[in-house]
């Protein structure tokens, strides 16, 4: 087995339970409404796979999720991941699960100087760059009339929010997002890193010692000045087993009912136990 990232839990299984029933049911309303073409993008693809702790468990990432269970609905997909060493486990992972041949390479781009791995069947292109220039470019230059559900899962805090306003102003888009709350909290109380703060929270009007929650809200205020995106959904993830890291999964499109059906996801009473379930152990349920 290649090396995965390591230190998975139960909220990481909980994250990939509601973006795979997410999906469903953006799928379902894209396939039955929308005529134009309709891409997964994810900014942080990872390896493919996450070890769990303690467990030698290998859950399925997002990027397994999309291409196996809506390969028939999304017309392209594209992931981004800028380490090197990631970026080959990517590539060899998705050719070992859906025996792909990828053609990896320089981009076709004057100007640009990165890697590219190719699929066509179904069209797949993993970029070897930073995900907030590379989704950038992409936002900019892809035709508008293409519908994008975008999954942005940084591993700590590396998505700009000069980057989700480019996604959010360009329209036909649904976010995912994974808020980094413990690690914003972190890094708000240390001087040091307050530019990684600004830079996620997308200026420098943010408190410096505020509650998890206070902060989650502020960063759904500053999004919801795009009143089009209004009211952003989130919920906050914490592992009933460990209690030291929160994130907050947070949604955000223009479709009313899709976010309240997100929501409704988001927000189960059978999120936990569904979460257990990918681990295919038992006892972890009662924890919750």
């Amino acid at each position: 087995m290649p090396n995965h990232f390591d230190g998975g839990d139960l909220k990481t299984a909980a994250k990939l339970v509601i973006l795979e029933e997410s999906l469903d049911i953006y799928t379902t309303i894209m396939d039955a409404n929308w005529t134009h073409q309709n891409w997964y993008v994810d900014t942080h693809a990872g390896t493919g796979k996450t070890q769990v702790e303690d467990g030698g468990i290998h859950l399925d990432g997002s990027a397994i999720i999309a291409i196996d269970e809506y390969a028939d609905s999304f017309d392209r997909f594209y992931f981004y991941e800028l380490d090197e060493n990631h970026f080959e486990t990517l590539v060899d992972t998705l050719s070992d699960e859906f025996g792909l041949d990828f053609d990896v390479g320089p981009v076709d781009v004057d100007g640009e100087d990165f890697l590219v791995a190719r699929a066509e069947n179904p069209y797949i292109r993993i970029m070897q760059m930073d995900s907030n220039d590379g989704v950038s470019f992409l936002a900019e230059h892809a035709a508008e009339r293409h519908h994008w559900f975008t999954f942005i899962d940084p591993k700590g805090l590396t998505a700009k929010r000069d980057t989700l306003d480019t996604l959010i102003d360009r329209g036909n888009m649904d976010i995912l997002l994974n808020y980094q709350t413990t690690g914003i909290m972190r890094s708000a109380a240390a001087e040091h890193a307050h530019g990684a703060v600004t830079r996620t929270m997308g200026d420098e009007d943010w408190p410096n010692a505020a509650s998890s929650d206070e902060y989650v809200e502020v960063y759904k205020s500053k999004l919801e000045e795009n009143e089009s995106i209004a009211p952003v959904k989130s919920k906050e993830l914490v592992s009933p087993n460990d209690q030291r890291v929160r994130f907050d999964l947070v949604f955000a499109c223009t479709n009313n009912q899709v976010r309240n059906i997100v929501e409704d996801i988001m927000q189960q009473e059978e999120l936990w136990s569904k979460a257990n379930d990918k681990f295919g152990q038992s006892g972890l349920g009662d924890w919750c």
